[in-house]
């Protein structure tokens, strides 16, 4: 699941439907937290005050949905980041399962928040590694949230120009959105070959 919101104005908020399809009542705790997003999808979280979530717990009853508010109220941005929202299922008190062990689910979803200005950019480059092996890295220099699955990435390779689209990298790139300053590397020979 994946948003995206604006920093300022009227696209400041989204909505998330959560559906309870099982046979009994479903209590969920949904909170954010700031991702630090490093090399290669490396994520950390961190503790926000960015993202206002409304109803924080909800109870469902069985078959029925809850929809629920992600707004950004934080400061105006310079560049698009991104966060994690969590729906963790808390546990359900029964007296008839005391002894029992209980099977819950904590769910992540991406929420970007970018300024209206925010701008794609991005370089892709094919080196050598120390090992002599040939590496396809994609960096995001720009101001914006880089979908991987909308661009096709052009790169030279002894003399001749290679040109890879989404089809092509879904099975080697780890991740699907690159956010400002990240980049991605991935083992290229098997795209050089094609």
């Amino acid at each position: 699941m994946v948003q995206g919101v604006d920093d300022l104005g009227r696209g400041t908020s989204t909505f998330f439907k959560v559906t309870n399809t099982s046979l009994v009542p479903l209590p969920l705790e949904i909170t954010t937290s700031k991702r630090s997003v490093q090399f290669n999808n490396e994520e950390t979280l961190l503790e926000t005050e960015d993202l206002m979530v409304f109803p924080p717990q909800i109870l469902i009853p069985p078959g029925k949905s809850q929809t629920i508010k992600v707004q950004y109220i934080g400061a105006p941005k310079q560049f698009a980041e991104s966060y994690r929202l969590i729906v963790t299922q808390l546990p359900l008190k029964s007296e008839s399962e005391k002894d029992a062990i209980q099977m819950l689910f904590r769910i992540g979803a991406l929420v970007f928040v970018s300024p209206q200005s925010a701008k794609d950019d991005f370089t892709s480059v094919v080196k050598t590694n120390s090992d002599n092996t040939p590496e396809l890295l994609i960096s995001n220099t720009g101001t914006s949230i880089i979908e991987l699955s909308k661009h096709s990435y052009s790169v030279e390779w002894n003399g001749q120009k290679k040109v890879w689209n989404w089809e092509q990298l879904e099975s080697v790139l780890p991740m699907q959105y690159l956010v400002p300053n990240q980049q991605v590397k991935v083992n290229a020979e098997s795209l050089l070959t094609q």
